[in-house]
């Protein structure tokens, strides 16, 4: 278990130095710098930016995973990401909300770790999260293969970043097919238009550029096979459920 104090906007400072002394070496997560007028107002009430502040008050470190952090200076961005913190990037919410588009090439460059999640929930894809990092960048910057390096692609960059950012976020023991980790696993489909073919990185690129979540077919959290031939195994009762909850309370609005 970790602790998730939201945001600077949500808690005062002694709140926040409470919280994160609750649960040491554990993870952390906090909306910071999300949208402009959070800067604002942070600026009006502290003297500071939001990552400013945070970075001068808090002893930020690898346990920390900072959501959104997408109105971020240059400076911000490369102190932040020395630090070893995690970026937890919701690139579909953030296009939702207009929130902009996270410093990710500086943010590269600093040697920030990443990973990715969903914030609204009015779109879970994996794949889609992805790609829209990367396109976003693409569209500011006028490039092409944006996050690319010399001996890594695109789809290898973003997924890897992924797995290294995500299994700090959970606080889990995973993100490797290694001894002594969790058998966190996903098996996705090559037979099929987007994937036939593919070797090597060109899998995850395909994967991550053409793809969509129906190509996962199975998987597995810590051995667990949950999903089979792309079904959750409760997902016809968890669908039912569901409809019946949205259902009462229309009926009571």
């Amino acid at each position: 278990m970790g602790v998730a104090p939201h945001s600077l906007r949500a808690v005062s400072k002694e709140g926040l130095a409470l919280v994160t002394n609750l649960r040491p070496g554990r993870p952390v997560h906090l909306h910071l710098a999300e949208q402009i007028p959070e800067v604002e107002e942070i600026l009006a009430g502290y003297g500071l930016r939001p990552t400013e502040w945070l970075l001068d008050n808090a002893a930020v470190d690898r346990n920390w995973t900072l959501i959104h952090a997408t109105q971020m200076t240059d400076d911000e961005t490369i102190r932040l990401a020395k630090t070893g913190a995690v970026a937890g990037l919701c690139p579909i919410t953030e296009s939702s909300l207009g929130d902009g588009i996270f410093n990710g090439t500086v943010w590269q460059e600093a040697g920030g770790r990443w990973g990715y999640g969903s914030d609204s929930n009015i779109r879970i894809s994996l794949v889609e999260e992805l790609r829209t990092l990367e396109y976003s960048l693409r569209l500011r910057d006028r490039g092409r293969a944006v996050l690319a390096t010399r001996n890594r692609t695109t789809g290898r960059v973003l997924y890897d970043a992924g797995l290294d950012g995500g299994a700090t976020a959970a606080g889990r023991e995973t993100g490797a097919i290694r001894a002594g980790l969790w058998a966190d696993l996903v098996g996705v489909s090559l037979q099929n238009e987007v994937m036939v073919g593919r070797k090597d990185d060109t899998l995850l690129d395909s994967f991550v550029f053409a793809g969509n979540d129906g190509l996962i077919k199975d998987v597995w959290s810590a051995g667990r096979h949950q999903v089979r031939n792309g079904k959750h195994l409760d997902r016809d009762r968890i669908v039912s459920d569901y409809l019946a909850c949205i259902t009462r309370l229309q009926d009571k609005m």
